[in-house]
């Protein structure tokens, strides 16, 4: 758990880039958000995604990691967690064409980019036991 101290952002950093963001689930699980009834712990959602090819399972698995990456910032005091923990919010994004999409690109690097910030700051010290 010390991996939360403050002086190790930048293990954090290299982790981001070199997994391509898929180090924020093992960010939300060393700050406990995962939920035991959500969507994402249910193990039948899983076997129908993958037995009806693999594109449902590559969608439901882009929802979990930004679910999980949301989480993570909000547990981290990012702030406009009322925006993007929001469903309605990517949802509107994802539906209006160019201006809407490049808008969801930019929520998704804001919420990785300073998730990294609030590392930087110390704000993962406090769920240290």
């Amino acid at each position: 758990m010390k991996i939360l101290k403050r002086e190790n952002w930048w293990i954090w950093l290299l982790l981001m880039l070199f997994s391509s963001g898929s180090s924020n689930i093992v960010l939300g699980a060393l700050l406990d958000v995962y939920d035991k009834n959500a969507w994402y712990a249910n193990k039948w959602y899983w076997i129908i995604g993958l037995l009806c090819f693999i594109f449902p399972a590559f969608i439901m698995l882009s929802v979990f990691m930004l679910q999980i990456s949301c989480e993570t910032a909000a547990k981290l005091g990012v702030k406009g967690s009322e925006y993007y923990l929001s469903p309605f919010v990517w949802l509107l994004l994802l539906i209006v064409p160019i201006i809407g999409w490049t808008l969801l690109t930019v929520m998704i690097i804001y919420i990785y980019v300073w998730t990294l910030v609030a590392l930087y700051n110390g704000n993962g010290e406090k769920f240290i036991d």
